[in-house]
């Protein structure tokens, strides 16, 4: 079992104070801590639909008047969960400073006062702006408070709490895609855009967002290993559009398509031929009356079946190696470097390596109850499938598997460790309280 990482609980809250010394932080702890024991409340996607759709100062106002309590929850429940994880994450620095974050940010709400006019509103709005920004490289830093964990024990021990590991993350990050959601949608509605509520688009047009997504990955492939493979689109439904959140299928197809385009390049580059040499990445799109769906397929050498069954697990990487493990590797108990703190806080795009691609990917299918499935060949390739669920005709009418989504339900705290079921099927994963 784990050697000095304890039994996996949870630290109790009582008689200790989560984020040091910070006196800010530490004059709201008492109420930090009271709020993120309270429940999250879900919002209807109708009625986020209809607040973009229909914004005025009085419905802005409205919702800002929610948002500054449900926020100051939301912001809460994460820096508390991250504050008390178990195996002692809780201490890693990267972890620290994104639970402090999180706290900061639920005391910026709380000391801001309740907006009862059109200008506090607006003074809300720039808050959020402001908050959205600071919290831009929280996945790379909790990335690397893992990473942390992972160089100080054995590779035995890791794979005995990954599954708890992976369970934690995939909580968390779900709970910070509605948190975001929400404050980017208030923050778009301000002004109307046709075709947009919000960052809720009813004309997403799946083969544009394909080729968009292409062309980022192309552009990061080149920069980094100075070669690139075609990408075809293969639009199956001409015409089609569907109700989604551009921002996130972009996000996802994008992950997705830098896999393929990175394989390609390793396996087929050769610099004195050029691209013209590399077989293409192929993207078929297709609706249908549930999904929208896009396989995404390379001759990229494929994944050894025996690592399927991880590929999905944080700071696994289809890369083979993960940024992390050109480090010292498991059990070195290495410091964090200064190399690895700059990664950390740049904004510049990875083509691979961080280990969080694809699991963060299949987090934002399945919030809105979609699915990413992947199915590889070795020696030759890989396919994969992104299933997007339609949300209906403007939020409305929405889909069996939308209703039972994290989307449509509040967020909750990061499970106890140990409570992970390693053959997670989805639809046992879809009635989890996320």
């Amino acid at each position: 079992m784990y050697t000095n990482l304890g039994d996996g609980a949870q630290a109790p809250l009582q008689g200790r104070k989560l984020w040091g010394s910070r006196a800010r932080i530490n004059k709201l702890h008492d109420k930090l801590v009271e709020l993120s024991q309270q429940e999250a409340t879900s919002v209807p996607l109708a009625e986020l639909y209809q607040l973009g759709l229909n914004s005025t100062e009085s419905s802005r106002l409205q919702n800002a008047q929610f948002l500054h309590g449900e926020l100051a929850i939301r912001m809460s429940q994460r820096a508390v969960d991250l504050a008390k994880l178990p195996y002692g994450l809780s201490l890693k620095r990267s972890i620290e400073r994104v639970s402090t974050w999180y706290a900061a940010a639920a005391c910026d709400i709380l000391e801001f006062p309740y907006p009862t006019t059109v200008e506090a509103e607006e003074g809300f709005t720039q808050l959020l702006e402001k908050l959205l920004h600071d919290h831009s490289i929280v996945v790379r830093s909790v990335a690397a408070g893992i990473y942390e964990l992972k160089e100080e024990i054995s590779k035995e021990n890791w794979e005995d709490i990954q599954s708890s590991i992976d369970q934690m993350l995939t909580a968390f990050y779900t709970s910070r895609i509605g948190l975001r959601f929400l404050m980017e949608h208030h923050i778009k509605s301000r002004h109307r855009v046709p075709g947009y509520s919000g960052i809720i688009s009813n004309v997403c047009k799946p083969h544009e967002l394909a080729e968009r997504a292409a062309a980022e990955a192309i552009e990061l492939c080149r920069r980094h290993t100075g070669l690139a493979p075609r990408v075809n689109i293969i639009n199956k439904t001409p015409g089609a559009t569907f109700t989604y959140v551009p921002s996130h299928v972009q996000y996802m197809l994008a992950e997705l398509l830098k896999n393929s385009v990175r394989a390609v390049s390793e396996v087929h580059g050769d610099e004195d031929i050029g691209e013209a040499s590399m077989p293409a990445v192929s993207v078929v799109v297709a609706k249908g009356d549930e999904d929208v769906t896009f396989r995404v397929s390379d001759e990229g050498g494929g994944i050894a079946r025996s690592r399927l069954n991880t590929i999905f697990s944080f700071l696994c990487s289809t890369a083979g190696e993960t940024y992390w493990d050109n480090r010292a590797g498991y059990g070195s108990g290495a410091p964090q470097s200064k190399q690895c703190r700059t990664m950390v806080q740049s904004s510049t795009p990875a083509l691979a390596g961080w280990g969080v691609g694809l699991p963060l990917s299949r987090t934002y299918a399945r919030y809105f109850g979609g699915e990413l499935e992947l199915m590889s060949m070795e020696s030759y390739g890989t396919d994969v499938y992104l299933h997007l669920s339609a949300l209906g005709d403007g939020c409305e009418n929405l889909p069996a598997k939308v209703l039972a989504s994290p989307a449509s339900r509040a967020s909750s705290a990061i499970p106890q460790a140990g409570t992970y079921d390693p053959i997670h099927r989805h639809d046992a994963y879809r009635r989890r309280d996320y």
